[in-house]
């Protein structure tokens, strides 16, 4: 009795079908930091507004949406400093290397 060796499993033949090619995605750093902002900015607006109208008694508004308005908001803005921290200290370690 012989055992013949496992083959490689045969993809089927896929004619008139091109290979579509993506490019591939940049890293935009400028446009990291800008979108990171913004998300901030309207993050920020969107907790005071809420403050505000709870704060105005608005039935519509509970404390406890306005905590979450404040918490996201908190998100936002540590997201973006530490993105700007993290580039920076790039920047700095960039710097110190030695050619």
């Amino acid at each position: 009795m012989s055992i013949s060796p496992i083959a490689p499993p045969v993809a089927p033949a896929l004619a008139g079908i091109a290979a579509v090619e993506r490019p591939a995605p940049k890293a935009d750093l400028a446009g990291s930091f800008g979108k990171a902002l913004e998300d901030a900015h309207a993050a920020e607006n969107r907790a005071t507004g809420a403050a505000e109208q709870f704060a105005k008694g608005d039935p519509g508004m509970g404390i406890h949406e306005v905590v979450i308005a404040s918490e996201k908001a908190n998100i936002a803005v540590r997201y973006a400093t530490t993105l700007k921290n993290k580039a920076l200290e790039a920047y700095r370690e960039l710097m110190n290397t030695q050619v």
